[in-house]
Order: C-alpha cells, then structure tokens, then sequence
C-alpha cells in the first residue's frame, strides 16, 4: 500500500464522474517524485471515450468502472528521490500516463486527476523522466496542454514530417489539432484546418490559424479539392478519431501524399486497399501518445510565446466540481475547448 493517499476524480459508470477520498497512489521510490496536483486538465478525446463508455480495448484489456481517469496533472514537487537530477523539491512539473501501483479497487486510466502524482518506478517503467519540468513563472492552468501538444508532435516529428510551402490540411480542432496545426505553420506549411464546430474554428483563428473551414458547411472533398491546384493536400492529419472521417480523406490526399490517423478509432475501418492506398502510393501512419521529450518541446515553444495556448483552455473548476465539469466538456462542445480542474 502506498503512503500517500487523498481525493481522485473516479468515473463511477458510463456518464458519471465523482470525487472519491482515501485513494492510495503508486509508492515512492529513489528514481521518484510525489507532485502535489494544483490543476489537471481534461482531455476531450481520451477521457470523453471512457467517460461515454467507449473503452479502448476488447475483452481483457478493456477497462472497467470504477475508474481512475485522466493523464495532464501539474503540480509542486513534494517529494524527490535521490537518484533524481532534473527535478527538485519547489519546482513545478507535469506527468502523463501511469500505469500501476494504484488502489486495486480501481482500473487505471491513467491516475491523472489525484491530489498526489506519484511518478516512480511503480507506476511507469521510466520512472521520474516521465515528469516534465515547468519553466518558471509559467501558468500551471495551461502547462498541462504541453501533454496534447506532445502527442501532436510525436506525430509530426515520427510521421508527417511537413515541410516549408508543403500544404496540410488537419481535420478536428480540439487542443491537438490545434497544436498540430500551430507546430505544422512553424514548420513553414500553408496550413488548411476543418472543424465542424464554429466555436472551434474561431479559437483557430485566436491562435493565427486564419485559413479555417467549417465541415458542416463545406465537404472535406470539396475543401480538399480546393487545395494545390486542385491535386489535394500533401498531407491529411485527421484528429477526429472517426473512421468515417478517416475513409473521407484517404481518397482526396494528393498521390503519392501522407494521411496520418492521430485520433484514437473505436471502431473498424473498411477500405478498398488497391484503389485508396496501392493504387494513389498513400502512406497512411499512426502514432500513440507522447513521450516526455516531446511534452518538454513544446512547453518551452509555449514558454518562448512561438504557440498560442491561452485560449485553449475554456475554464477553471474547482476538483469538488468535477461531476458538472465533465457535463459540460462533453455536452457543450459548440463552447468548451477544455476544462482545468483546481485542487
């Protein structure tokens, strides 16, 4: 049993989240640190996913109610054990996807939303290079959103790789796509991104994202078919985790292009290999989360001002509140981008 213990946001069932006290985290170890949550974000995709009872997995692997959601925690270093060199007690850090070592009463996904963050060799097997450290004087409402922008740049840096004056059209802009988007322009791309929501697009536009389309209002083949003289994008990336999404863009990617699935797919994907992919020589590519180095790049781009971060969080609630947060992140997304949750 660990020594540290306090209040955990816990999913209770399909649509329901409470806030349960007397949880036990991971222990504590010399290649550790115990980090004292000030706020931790919710994700749209992931965590809405388990929330709605979406489980990603099948079978064994599934995960299970109750459970301990959540995976953007950034707090004050309580605690440093004594093989640890980029961290120490007083600074602020942030810590991503933990895996064990919690209270066996709950199925982990992944322990992000507790009072404690214990990051050590228990809960994740790199242990404390897990942890993120937070420049100084940064807004601990927003370091968070590094972790989001770390997924979007595994993605970048691994697969679509764009190039100057190459065109990318990005497809969802919840916080990753927004990121992507933003990381895709630094690279120097002409930057195209769709979205269904107006709300969203216009939060785009907020962080000099100016060529903005509404899906619900254009095609994406007709948004598409817009682009390069009309041969399609050099790149598709679809941040939209739907399958049906992702059978949209395939065909209309320019030949010889990239179409990269960034979201989290649920469900099967049916396509005709000879004609979507053989046929147009497609490269399609995924990647799965983030690493830390990719969290602590794009901490120090927001850190330097070079992303546009402060509108992508929509609030700040207080932990007590985190059954009516969860409401209102998944039924308002013509408003709410994210919402941080103060301890």
């Amino acid at each position: 049993m660990s020594s540290y213990e306090g209040k955990a946001v816990v999913f209770t069932a399909q649509q329901h989240a409470e806030v349960h006290d007397g949880v036990s985290f991971p222990a504590m170890d010399d290649d550790g640190v115990v980090i004292r949550t000030s706020y931790s974000v919710i994700s749209r995709g992931t965590e809405l996913d388990l929330y709605t009872g979406q489980m990603h997995g099948r079978g064994e692997s599934a995960q299970t109610y109750p459970m301990l959601p959540g995976y953007m925690p950034c707090g004050e270093v309580i605690v440093a054990g004594t093989k640890v060199e980029h961290l120490a007690v007083g600074d602020w850090a942030i810590g991503s996807n933990l895996f064990h070592g919690f209270d066996d009463r709950y199925c982990v996904a992944w322990g992000g939303h507790c009072e404690y963050t214990v990051i050590s060799r228990t809960s994740h097997p790199h242990g404390s290079k897990r942890a993120v450290k937070v420049p100084e004087g940064f807004p601990p409402t927003h370091a968070s959103l590094a972790v989001l922008g770390g997924v979007a740049r595994k993605g970048l840096e691994n697969k679509v790789r764009p190039q100057a004056g190459e065109t990318v059209l990005i497809v969802g802009q919840g916080v990753i796509g927004n990121l992507a988007a933003q990381l895709c322009k630094q690279a120097g791309a002409n930057v195209v991104v769709a979205d269904l929501e107006e709300a969203r697009l216009a939060v785009s536009r907020q962080c000099g994202l100016d060529q903005a389309v509404n899906s619900s209002q254009t095609s994406l083949a007709d948004i598409a078919r817009g682009l390069n003289d009309g041969a399609g994008p050099d790149a598709i990336i679809d941040v939209t985790g739907e399958p049906s999404v992702l059978a949209q863009l395939l065909p209309v990617a320019r030949v010889g292009g990239r179409v990269h699935a960034q979201g989290m797919y649920l469900e099967d994907l049916s396509l005709y290999f000879p004609e979507t992919l053989f046929g147009r020589d497609l490269t399609l590519s995924a990647t799965c989360g983030e690493d830390a180095c990719h969290t602590a790049d794009v901490l120090d781009l927001m850190a330097a001002g070079k992303l546009v971060y402060e509108p992508l969080v929509s609030d700040v609630m207080p932990v007590d509140e985190a059954t009516a947060a969860y409401r209102r992140v998944h039924d308002r997304p013509d408003e709410v981008m994210t919402v941080a949750l103060q301890w």
